[in-house]
């Protein structure tokens, strides 16, 4: 723990392991919020790779809570960039760049999750003010952790502009994109979707689905996550590998330990091929939308079985049958997800990086990469 006074009116506390927080934490935050002890130290006990956690206590001059933060640092690998995806130089130099200078990444957020919220202010204060107490805690982490870099992940709405006017150095991620459906009321079974689909995308719809007859679905208990944790961990890292860029991974503890304590929370369905566990789908039901987590699948019989196109669709008929207003695809595959019917949600995540030559090639390497949209943009599966 590392304690802090400054001259400004509060004072902010550092802890590295929730078994340190003060009862002050626990009667300041709500037992719902993510940021309660309980879930936090869920995040502790999953033992995610290459990741610390940093916990902020602030307090005015007379002990009363003012705010709470979570912050995870991550300690940037080799691994984490698909060597496929880089040419022999680039490689070189990616490998002497993390071997040598050991970059950090700090997270205002969760990497693994959009859905929690890692900062709670007293509601009596101005979203101004919520803005400079969060600004302080982000500072000051940095400067104790020696990142390389700040990422403040899904920003709380009432804190955007703040950032965007009162933070020059830090940069939007413009295209920083949530792939999300719309899902009718009287939408009450997967035969509705179809029928809303254009002629050529209903046709694809049916020819992919054929497959999934083949295969039996079954949702894992807790017990069953368990007993199959490392199986579903190598699906899941089949994807994950496949990826360009990897901002940390999961544990194979990971979701068996989310399952337990999340039981009603978190759905997990196994999918089976002749008694053979090929690929696993996991959300969250939320109360207005069904929430995508991680997947994973074999590779070697997503051709033949579709295994990836299957899931989506899936998932659009689990968000009918939950009767959900919104389906929550996520950040990936966006024309994959588009095809499906899915529209973008644009997302609200800044980047500080303190290297100005460093800044001004994240910034320039941006503009590029919104020059070059891709086709997703232009499906438009729905009659209407």
């Amino acid at each position: 723990m590392k304690h802090c006074n400054f001259r400004s009116p509060e004072q902010i506390t550092f802890y590295t392991s929730s078994d340190a927080l003060p009862k002050a934490w626990d009667a300041f935050v709500p037992e719902t919020h993510f940021l309660s002890r309980q879930a936090i130290r869920t995040t502790e006990l999953s033992h995610l790779p290459d990741l610390e956690c940093f916990y902020v206590f602030i307090t005015d001059k007379a002990g009363n809570a003012l705010a709470a933060c979570y912050f995870q640092l991550l300690h940037i690998r080799e691994n984490h960039l698909n060597p496929i995806a880089l040419k022999n130089w680039q490689r070189f130099l990616w490998k002497g760049f993390t071997g040598t200078f050991r970059p950090k990444l700090l997270v205002a957020g969760h990497l693994f999750r959009h859905d929690v919220q890692s900062f709670y202010h007293i509601s009596s204060i101005s979203a101004f003010d919520a803005y400079g107490l969060y600004r302080n805690a982000i500072d000051k982490v940095l400067d104790i952790s020696g990142a390389s870099a700040v990422l403040v992940k899904d920003t709380s709405p009432e804190l955007i502009t703040y950032f965007q006017n009162y933070a020059p150095r830090y940069i939007m991620l413009r295209n920083d994109i949530s792939m999300e459906m719309e899902i009718p009321m009287e939408w009450q079974t997967i035969a509705d979707y179809e029928k809303a689909l254009k002629h050529k995308y209903a046709q694809r719809f049916r020819k992919i689905r054929h497959h999934w007859s083949q295969l039996n679905v079954k949702e894992l208990s807790a017990q069953d996550v368990l007993n199959n944790q490392l199986h579903l961990y190598k699906l899941y890292k089949q994807v994950t590998d496949k990826q360009q860029v990897r901002l940390g991974y999961l544990s194979p503890e990971c979701l068996p330990l989310l399952k337990q304590v999340y039981a009603d929370e978190l759905k997990i369905w196994g999918v089976y091929e002749n008694e053979q566990l090929v690929a696993f789908f996991s959300a969250w039901l939320k109360p207005d939308a069904f929430d995508m987590f991680y997947i994973g699948f074999d590779y070697n019989r997503n051709t033949d079985l579709q295994l990836y196109f299957n899931i989506l669709f899936f998932s659009i008929e689990q968000a009918i049958a939950y009767r959900k207003p919104k389906l929550i695809l996520g950040r990936t595959a966006l024309d994959a997800k588009a095809r499906l019917g899915c529209r973008p949600r644009y997302l609200n995540t800044f980047v500080f990086i303190p290297n100005r030559y460093m800044r001004q090639f994240v910034q320039r390497l941006q503009n590029a990469n919104n020059q070059e949209e891709g086709e997703w943009e232009s499906r438009h599966p729905f009659k209407h």
